[in-house]
């Protein structure tokens, strides 16, 4: 199993190919986002991925069967969803399918690796090929990635590019080609932590990106992640989550102003958004908590 792309010699009936789904993803920024995600289907019968010069990892989203040549030989077998692979960089693959099945696509960028690489003292960051993986953590991290497209990438750039930046800092200590060495990295310095709390606040309404906060803080944005939770005890996203929820209680202490009006100025999508939000932080829903004021 590898990153499930579609083969580009089959019939013009062939579902679209994840090149092109992964060509849809919304961009949060002119930037380049640091992962791309898809969904794909793989029919019975021959079937083809293109080579990639990033890496990329599939999530099996079903159960198949299939033949294929990777990087421990011919392989046959029997595959079960929430399998991972790790792809080959720059190669392509072919598998006989014995039966239909679905895929779920994440691509790194190469900045997010190097930058996770810099945290492990890695200057070319490089992964093992593996074709079959069973490994939880791997598992949930892409099921989150995954998710997070299917709901339209609702939670924001932030929430994204964290997931992004976990995850590749996972795959170099876990399955780089090379032996990772640790780096300590402490909290962030006061003067560093307060800038990107102002930042964090004068940016409430918008969807922050985590490489503005971490150019902000002058530092890469894994050391970021690392260094804001040991001086804040959140994640920057769970920090952001908690600063537009108190923005939210603030402004309905004016009764006058409609829940919906509150959701957008908090920075939340909808009101749906700040409602499901909102009581898994404070335990209430915001009708609620507006009643008791």
């Amino acid at each position: 199993m590898t990153a499930a792309h579609s083969n580009e010699q089959k019939e013009m009936n062939q579902k679209s190919a994840p090149a092109e789904a992964l060509r849809a993803v919304p961009l949060a920024s002119a930037h380049r986002p640091l992962v791309e995600v898809a969904e794909t289907s793989a029919g019975e019968g021959l079937w083809a991925t293109p080579a990639v010069k990033e890496v990329s990892l599939g999530l099996a989203l079903s159960n198949f069967s299939a033949t294929w040549r990777g990087s421990r030989g011919l392989r046959s077998e029997d595959v079960s969803a929430g399998t991972v692979s790790i792809c080959e960089l720059g190669q392509s693959l072919q598998f006989e399918m014995r039966n239909d099945a679905k895929f779920g696509i994440v691509v790194l960028s190469n900045e997010v690796l190097e930058q996770a690489g810099q945290e492990t003292r890695h200057v070319r960051p490089e992964l093992q090929t593996r074709d079959i993986l069973q490994d939880l953590t791997l598992r949930s991290l892409m099921e989150i990635i995954v998710s997070e497209k299917q709901a339209s990438f609702r939670s924001g750039s932030l929430f994204l590019d964290s997931a992004a930046t976990t995850l590749a800092s996972y795959l170099l200590r876990h399955y780089s080609a090379s032996k990772v060495l640790e780096s300590s990295a402490g909290g962030l310095a006061p003067s560093v932590l307060r800038r990107s709390i102002e930042f964090i606040q004068a940016h409430l309404e918008g969807d922050l990106r985590l490489r503005d906060l971490a150019n902000e803080a002058r530092i890469s944005s894994s050391h970021f992640i690392r260094g804001f939770r040991q001086s804040t005890g959140k994640t920057p996203y769970q920090f952001l989550l908690h600063q537009r929820v108190e923005r939210a209680c603030s402004l309905m202490r004016d009764h006058r102003t409609p829940l919906t009006e509150v959701a957008l100025a908090s920075g939340f999508a909808d009101q749906h958004h700040l409602a499901r939000v909102f009581r898994r932080i404070t335990g209430m829903t915001p009708s609620s908590y507006r009643r008791s004021l």
